[in-house]
């Protein structure tokens, strides 16, 4: 699977977790330096703005830290 694939299966598999409509999802794949790759990605959630950033030496290993941490911020802003 292409990086931009499996960031945006990640991404939208998520979205579950938000607590009112996700009405877009950006993400951005990056590389910084030879051995690092930084992932970020936008949310709105019913017009709030959520944003996760992440970095790793491969883009799966980034992609599942942003999925942690954008899980984590949707779930806090749901209680």
């Amino acid at each position: 699977m292409e990086a931009g694939d499996y960031a945006r299966t990640k991404v939208e598999a998520v979205a579950k977790y938000a607590p009112a409509d996700v009405h877009y999802a950006r993400v951005r794949l990056a590389t910084d330096g030879p051995r690092l790759v930084t992932v970020h990605a936008s949310l709105d959630v019913n017009g709030k703005p959520v944003n996760a950033e992440a970095a790793a030496e491969t883009y799966q290993e980034a992609v599942d830290l942003l999925h942690d941490r954008l899980q984590h911020r949707l779930v806090s802003m749901g209680r």
